[in-house]
């Protein structure tokens, strides 16, 4: 079964103990290449407004606590583990470049507690959601996807044909529909 990670990481709940580890793994995260990406520190800011507005993003102790698999391991549910893999994998593309050492600290905090069939899953969802906004972003502004674009987001997304396929697809049928395009409009600018 598909992860849909938009429901995943809404419709999870989250203890405090969750949020705190959470939190100090999305800040390391995005120092785990030796840069915090201003990117970085701008999604970790919006995360938290978002998901915990109570939290100080620029808490030194976010850093300083170390976050390790037995943390990990102390989640409360599978749920929460995966909503942090897939919070984690979002961080990591902030900067537009998921380096070795962000996958790394990933892989590293999951052994134990997530098989890393589920970790892959979860990293396929964001990435699939990632390319959905991408390609929705550009759609909108330039009333047309350029091939050569969804070409390479695909590549950067590692989102295969088919997939890319099916979201551009989805993509188009939201567009048109937020223009007020008939049905058949609609049929015939997502037919293959």
């Amino acid at each position: 079964m598909a992860i849909s990670i938009e429901n995943l990481l809404r419709s999870t709940e989250f203890s405090a103990d969750d949020k705190n580890i959470i939190l100090r793994g999305i800040a390391q995260l995005a120092a785990a290449d030796g840069v915090i990406d201003p990117r970085e520190r701008e999604y970790l800011k919006k995360f938290v407004t978002e998901f915990f507005p109570q939290a100080d993003p620029n808490d030194p102790k976010l850093v300083e606590d170390v976050v390790t698999a037995k943390d990990v391991t102390t989640l409360s549910s599978d749920e929460v583990r995966m909503a942090f893999a897939g919070f984690l994998t979002i961080t990591a593309y902030a900067d537009e470049n998921f380096s070795q050492p962000e996958r790394e600290f990933i892989k590293g905090l999951f052994v134990g507690s997530l098989g890393e069939k589920q970790v892959a899953e979860v990293q396929h969802s964001v990435r699939m959601f990632l390319y959905r906004r991408v390609v929705f972003a550009f759609a909108l502004k330039n009333r047309f996807l350029h091939p050569e674009f969804a070409i390479e987001m695909s590549r950067r997304f590692d989102i295969s044909t088919d997939e890319a396929i099916e979201i551009n697809q989805g993509v188009f049928s939201a567009i048109m529909a937020i223009r007020g395009a008939s049905e058949e409009e609609i049929v015939e600018a997502t037919a293959q």
